[in-house]
């Protein structure tokens, strides 16, 4: 009976010699695609191998890996180290190896951070021939994604602007009574640097080297005059350099935060709409998308778009080599500076402005003293009410990098009751700014404008929606802009990859049912 039972269990396992794991895959699968256009690329050119110690993870394989997996939307490196190990497509990607999530780390902060923008362009470049993608037409837009940082680690510029106010009133009063005491000239000022109390603290601590003199701490312990007012002073110095590093920090920004000093606190969408009013730390991430592809991308502290397109654009002409001939944004880009700036550099001005929209509405229309609504004649505005406005002076201004001038008019008889009546004293005009927003307004109302605009909300808003939505990535993991801007590259080479991926499949069907 027992050898009949040990029979019954035994179960005979037939020897499968390895084979290629290339045979395994479902052509129709994803890496397939990945390898048509990362396979024949030498991205290894652009990591820097070292020769020293124990050898390293071929740099071409981890590549892929990590491409691979932010493709799939695998971003966690404890995620990617497991499916190297039980995926089929990570294993041949991985040529047999399987590196841990620190190997992928340290690829990452080492190697990839220093030449993930090479590699961005490489893969777009060839995304750019394989499928003829038409970098005329850029649609730019932004979003706000948040930082990796405690929402109540803040630091507010104005703030700290107070408080060092504050600090220079308070020392004016202690250098007074110390030099009056101590006989030590000393010349006040509206404004003091932390380096202006060193002498002053080296002669304190001198006095008390030369006369032998001890520091008393604690309570009831009697502090000499000269001690007190060093004590006030030296708690003086180290608030001012602390006030002077938060706003080397914060630079032209009006805050940040203490987790991550590169995050800036903004309104988010959510928060807009919620009406909760809570500001939370995030990146402006701008980007460019061509013929559905992202093929280019920025990361900015700024929490509106505006002052962004300047820097972007000369980013993608350092990228590609040439400017886009049309790029298509919405209404927060249409400024003088960057209409300005697409004038200098042969873009259309196809970026709508503020009022463009609006100007088209009934109720809009009845806004007499809106400038385009205004009579011109030589050198006054009428209204259509009859209000006469004569010219005044110009005035300059310049926001960003372009010199504007403005023309101000002023009502010819201007009195408290016209005032009561919500009749305007002064009207300023933009010669250059009307002009282009008329150019704008003729691109953008015309066929091939509007087809633009149709285009732009399905492509820039699409793709945000699908790497927001779809792929749930709403939080950046890393901390710092130059680790950011890694991770979010990667997110959008994966992006793209699918993006191939899914247009190759479109085609072969469309192909199929024809």
């Amino acid at each position: 009976m027992q050898n009949l039972k040990l029979q019954l269990e035994y179960k005979p396992t037939q020897l499968i010699l390895p084979v290629n794991l290339e045979h395994k895959i479902d052509e129709r699968d994803p890496v397939i695609s990945f390898k048509e256009v990362v396979g024949g690329l030498n991205l290894s050119q652009f990591i820097q191998s070292s020769t020293k110690g124990r050898s390293e993870y071929s740099a071409e394989m981890m590549i892929h890996v990590i491409l691979f997996g932010f493709m799939e939307n695998i971003r966690s490196l404890r995620a990617l180290e497991k499916a190297c190990k039980v995926d089929v497509r990570f294993m041949y990607l991985a040529q047999g190896e399987t590196p841990s999530f620190m190997a992928f780390q340290r690829f990452i902060d080492t190697k990839l951070t220093h030449s993930i923008e090479d590699i961005f362009t490489h893969v777009n470049r060839c995304l750019i021939e394989k499928d003829s993608v038409d970098t005329s037409v850029l649609y730019a837009d932004g979003t706000k994604i948040e930082a990796n940082a405690n929402k109540f680690s803040f630091v507010w510029k104005k703030s700290i602007l107070n408080y060092q106010s504050l600090l220079f009133l308070k020392l004016n009063r202690l250098l007074q009574t110390f030099s009056n005491t101590f006989h030590y000239e000393i010349s006040l000022k509206e404004t003091y640097h932390s380096t202006d109390l060193i002498s002053i603290l080296q002669w304190c601590e001198n006095v008390f080297e030369s006369e032998g003199t001890l520091l008393v701490r604690g309570k009831g312990r009697h502090k000499s005059p000269l001690q007190r007012h060093y004590d006030q002073l030296n708690e003086a110095y180290h608030k001012l350099k602390e006030y002077e590093e938060h706003l080397l920090i914060c630079q032209d920004r009006n805050s940040y935060s203490k987790s991550d000093h590169d995050a800036t606190f903004m309104h988010g969408k959510e928060d807009y709409y919620s009406k909760s009013g809570i500001l939370k730390p995030y990146y402006n991430i701008q980007i460019g998308v061509s013929d559905e592809y992202i093929l280019h991308y920025g990361v900015f502290p700024n929490p509106t778009d505006t002052l962004t397109w300047i820097p972007f654009f000369e980013s993608f002409k350092k990228r590609y080599g040439f400017y886009p001939q049309h790029p298509i944004a919405d209404a927060g880009y249409g400024s003088y500076d960057n209409y300005f700036y697409n004038l200098t550099h042969d873009m259309s001005l196809s970026m709508k402005y503020s009022m463009f929209s609006k100007e088209d509405e009934s109720s809009f229309k009845k806004k007499e003293f809106y400038i385009k609504h205004m009579k011109e004649d030589k050198d006054t505005l009428i209204s259509a009410s009859g209000h006469v406005y004569r010219y005044s002076h110009d005035y300059h201004k310049t926001v960003q990098n372009y010199l504007q001038i403005k023309q101000m008019y002023v009502h010819e008889s201007f009195n408290d009751s016209l005032k009561a009546q919500g009749v305007p004293h002064k009207i300023s005009k933009d010669v250059v700014m009307t002009q282009f927003q008329e150019e704008a307004k003729r691109f953008l109302t015309s066929e091939e404008g509007i087809r633009y605009r149709i285009q732009r909300s399905i492509e820039v808003e699409g793709a945000f929606g699908d790497i927001k939505a779809n792929c749930e990535y709403t939080r950046i993991r890393r901390r710092g802009k130059k680790k950011v801007c890694t991770e979010i590259a990667l997110v959008l080479i994966g992006y793209n990859l699918k993006k191939y991926h899914a247009k190759k499949q479109r085609s072969i069907l469309t192909t199929a049912l024809n």
